[in-house]
């Protein structure tokens, strides 16, 4: 796994997630699991049966994928809010388009993500702590080592 993750999430600090794309994430991340571990060899039955999902998440202890990169994401919105006003990074997280969105539902946004993200996490103040090295270091990890997010 300790190659798998850095490859599979390389950018998602910029990624807009949905729900699918998240599910995908957790069937890729248990399928690399699966032929790791392989099945096992049961005594009772006296013989191979293939784990669950939730033997697998009691065995190896690791964080969901997801979480980790919703924490990636809020790692990476702290760091572009303490940037410059002048900065582009910051005026491109800041941005918001005039005029009018085509009908029918509106696009999923980076930035709706990472305040949705913050809400879960109970951070309201965000604006006021944003300088808060310490205070954004513990959201991030705190937002890493959830097991649902």
């Amino acid at each position: 796994m300790c190659i798998v993750r850095p490859t599979l999430t390389y950018g998602c600090e910029v990624w807009p997630t949905t729900v699918q794309i998240e599910q995908k994430f957790r069937s890729f991340k248990n399928k690399v699991l699966r032929t790791i571990r392989g099945p096992s060899f049961d005594t009772k039955i006296n013989g191979w049966h293939r784990r669950k999902n939730k033997e697998f998440r009691e065995i190896t202890k690791v964080p969901p994928i997801t979480s980790y990169i919703k924490g990636q994401r809020i790692q990476w919105f702290g760091y572009a809010m303490r940037l410059e006003e002048t900065n582009e990074v910051r005026a491109a997280t800041e941005y918001k388009p005039t005029g009018r969105r085509p009908r029918g539902r509106p696009k999923k946004r980076w930035m709706n993500g990472v305040q949705l993200d913050l809400e879960r996490l109970e951070v309201t103040e965000w604006e006021e702590r944003i300088q808060d090295r310490d205070y954004f270091r513990a959201v991030t990890v705190a937002a890493k080592t959830l097991t649902e997010l």
